[in-house]
């Protein structure tokens, strides 16, 4: 009697959008299956072990796919939600490269990739919902158990217009943002209420209260970063003859498509690290650690 309702509970919405989702997707492998492919390459990499996911990356060896074989993995690779056995949860699936049609292929790819993106944002919608991390969490994995929720967030990516040149990369950088010290004070004050499970909340209060003085001890004209380490990924960066400006770099988790005319030249993706790194010497300042847990730094000049 009551199970209409049902039909209305975030579980139930986001269950219904992912099968909307699921069929988005059958088409869009229809139609990918049905275009003349000119060119495709992707670069399957290797997985990250359950358990390993916080260890340093030094090596990353990249295979590569062209032609059919690229193209049917990419077509799998867009729909890829689930965690693998034996893989980690916190490292999510990639697959970089690329899908080349003709331009005529873009008036019918384009509204099922539109199609396929507008559920995508309607699922993370619903998620956003639903609350804290802990109750989006739940959400989710009681719906749809063993669901990588940033894969499914992931907009697929659809190229149009003349085309130069194609060419893929590792990113290895640092997330950097500037903070005030008002800022850092209420970050340090909501973070009093956050001990640690093996500390007593005594010695955490003074700890905090510590950092606290250390960030008032600061000139007025200090400058505060966070600085994070992004953890390494895959880019792509492309060059075109119609628009300025002609360089783009966009994010390239998952394969390109492309509809162009003409003959780009392309650069596949090596093996990390490409080439050792070089210390710039051109810096007018440095960076000094102030809070370590919360990657709070201070700027030098």
């Amino acid at each position: 009697m009551n199970e209409p309702e049902l039909t209305f509970t975030p579980r139930a919405r986001i269950r219904a959008i992912m099968n909307e989702l699921d069929v988005a997707h059958r088409e869009l492998a229809s139609a990918l299956q049905n275009e003349p492919l000119r060119f495709a390459r992707v670069h399957p990499l290797p997985d990250v072990a359950e358990g390993c996911e916080e260890q340093p990356i030094v090596r990353i060896n990249v295979a590569t796919l062209e032609g059919d074989a690229a193209r049917e993995a990419a077509i799998a690779a867009f729909s890829e939600y689930t965690l693998r056995p034996g893989c980690s949860s916190k490292a999510t699936f990639r697959l970089p490269g690329w899908l080349h049609f003709p331009a005529a292929s873009h008036t019918r790819l384009a509204p099922l990739v539109s199609r396929v993106n507008e559920l995508k944002i309607q699922f993370k919608q619903e998620v956003q919902q639903a609350g804290g991390r802990d109750e989006k969490f739940d959400l989710v994995h009681d719906a749809l158990p063993g669901t990588i929720t940033l894969q499914v967030y992931r907009q697929l990516a659809l190229h149009v217009g003349e085309l130069l040149a194609i060419g893929f990369t590792w990113a290895d950088k640092q997330a950097i943002r500037k903070i005030s010290k008002e800022e850092a004070m209420a970050m340090l004050e909501r973070s009093k209420g956050y001990v640690p499970a093996l500390m007593h909340r005594e010695e955490w209060q003074a700890r905090v209260e510590q950092e606290m003085i250390d960030v008032r001890r600061l000139g007025p004209d200090t400058e505060l970063r966070i600085r994070r380490a992004v953890k390494t990924h895959p880019m792509a960066n492309l060059r075109w003859g119609d628009r300025l400006p002609d360089k783009q770099q966009v994010k390239a988790s998952l394969p390109l498509i492309v509809c162009s005319d003409g003959v780009p030249r392309a650069k596949a993706l090596g093996h990390y690290p490409t080439k050792m790194r070089q210390i710039r010497s051109d810096r007018r300042g440095s960076d000094r650690l102030l809070i370590e847990r919360m990657h709070i730094f201070v700027r030098d000049v």
